[in-house]
């Protein structure tokens, strides 16, 4: 297993760069003036599958060998996972079978089918997906791909700080602080690990959904902390009840802290990128933004990045949004 560092992610970066979009790292004069910063909003929800996820399945599964890419795949995922999972699968002819909870956002199930993926379905408040996971693994003999915990998917996921040190070095830009939303750690985790090794003074902070703060109460207790995840929340993608050993591990070295956003700062945040930089997020992908836009007196003076880690929304969903907007 490969160590999680600066240099395997550039080789990673390089294994998938053909199969993935070096999405845009975007800042806005009329933004920057409005907050007193310089923000830098790294838009990975313009990614292929709609999220970053795509790199983390594709650094994985472009390594399995040819044994293992005929006996098939199998994830546990919410949504995003499970679309990288069995578009990746598609692109290399592999099998994909992946665990999702029966209230998943329909354009995430019509995603992941569309992408040739078999779906087996679960209630999230009554079952374990990744039980269910990873009995159904040794009884197809399916390879598991594993969300969040799992060096080759931080090492993939780490690319989008790769492409973001690229575009702030081109233009001599140090960042003093970066947001980035948090379900297991993964993300958060590959980022930080490659803009750390550059930018050594940079504070970085996960942000969760009220009452799936188990990232920021794991950090602040030094240990692992699980949440009991039975309160509905409009952040279906970042649901999970405890993170992961590896992506802990990293994150409690390097992460300053650990912030939380209320449901109306996710809707005013899904409004902001709409409004001012045309973009659409899904929710947990716009929680790093509402983060920034509940806390900007915390940021004034300073070069904030940003990351909008998914698109995935419902139209229906996106048009009730927007409406309260308009009220």
């Amino acid at each position: 297993m490969e160590k999680i560092n600066s240099e395997a992610i550039s080789k990673a970066h390089k294994r998938i760069k053909k199969y993935i979009v070096e999405t845009p790292l975007v800042t806005r004069e009329s933004i920057n003036k409005k907050f007193d910063a310089k923000i830098y909003f790294k838009l990975e929800c313009n990614q292929k599958t709609g999220s970053f996820k795509i790199r983390g399945a594709l650094n994985k599964i472009l390594q399995l060998d040819e044994i293992q890419k005929k006996r098939g795949v199998i994830a546990y995922s919410s949504g995003n996972h499970g679309q990288a999972v069995s578009y990746a699968s598609k692109l290399q002819g592999i099998s994909s079978l992946i665990v999702m909870p029966s209230d998943a956002p329909k354009i995430k199930i019509m995603k992941t089918k569309k992408y040739g993926a078999e779906i087996f379905f679960y209630d999230r408040f009554k079952e374990s997906r990744e039980g269910i996971a990873i009995e159904l693994a040794r009884k197809t003999k399916r390879v598991l791909i594993k969300p969040f915990d799992d060096n080759d998917i931080i090492i993939g996921q780490g690319t989008v700080g790769l492409e973001i040190y690229k575009k702030l070095i081109k233009n001599n830009i140090k960042p003093d602080v970066m947001l980035c939303c948090c379900s297991g750690g993964g993300l958060i985790a590959g980022i930080s690990t490659y803009l750390k090794n550059f930018f050594s003074r940079l504070s970085v902070y996960s942000v969760e959904p009220e009452n799936y703060d188990d990232m920021r109460l794991s950090l602040e207790k030094g240990k692992l902390t699980a949440i009991n995840p039975t309160l509905p929340t409009i952040c279906d993608a970042l649901t999970v009840n405890i993170a992961g050993n590896l992506t802990f591990k990293i994150n409690k070295k390097i992460l300053l802290g650990g912030l939380t956003v209320s449901e109306d700062d996710v809707i005013r945040a899904v409004n902001f990128l709409k409004k001012e930089l045309n973009v659409v997020a899904e929710p947990g992908g716009a929680a790093a933004v509402a983060a920034f836009l509940s806390k900007y007196n915390d940021f004034k003076k300073k070069v904030v990045v940003i990351v909008v880690s998914g698109g995935n929304i419902d139209s229906d969903l996106l048009k009730k949004i927007t409406d309260q907007n308009d009220r």
